[in-house]
């Protein structure tokens, strides 16, 4: 997996504000944000957190949503939404990658897509945006499901690629406690 060997470090970002260094409640799970992601006010209500990710091709997002228990759609509704926001140069349908991997009784489904990206719900900038990429993860436990979606320019999102999969790895169900 490329994304193992990835050694590139990121420019100097700005220090992380709020809990960015500790852990955080996302809905019903609650995750530890890697070094160097910067915590920003959510540019949605619709979501519980929301990450810029510094890099030299431009910044990209990650926006975390908890709609509520049994709310959001299914996985695989979501999984297809989210692959419908990319197409390949020619206009067809980005290709990516999914995986499926379990995080104690957390149970995640994630992809990997790139081409150009047409936006979707709570996007400020409905112009499709060339050379871009996505890391998405669905995280599925008894108490709730909640959803990760990292996008920007692709050298940014890779960059930011091992510190996605490490936050995965960190959540946890239950409350954050002081």
């Amino acid at each position: 997996m490329a994304e193992r060997g990835f050694t590139a470090h990121p420019t100097t970002p700005a220090p992380p504000l709020g809990q960015a260094s500790g852990r955080q409640a996302l809905g019903p799970l609650s995750a530890v944000a890697p070094k160097g992601w910067v915590a920003q006010q959510p540019s949605s209500s619709m979501r519980v957190a929301q990450y810029g990710l510094p890099g030299p091709a431009g910044e990209a997002t990650l926006g975390i949503f908890f709609f509520g228990p049994g709310q959001g759609g299914s996985v695989e509704a979501n999984i297809e939404r989210w692959f419908g926001q990319f197409k390949q140069e020619d206009g067809q349908p980005a290709q990516g990658r999914r995986w499926t991997r379990q995080v104690g009784d957390i149970e995640i489904t994630g992809v990997d897509v790139s081409g150009t990206f047409s936006g979707g719900m709570g996007v400020g900038n409905a112009e499709p945006q060339a050379g871009y990429r996505m890391l998405g993860a669905i995280a599925v436990h008894r108490s709730g499901t909640v959803f990760f979606k990292m996008t920007g320019p692709a050298q940014t999102v890779e960059q930011w690629a091992v510190s996605f999969d490490e936050f995965l790895n960190s959540l946890q169900a239950g409350s954050v406690e002081p």
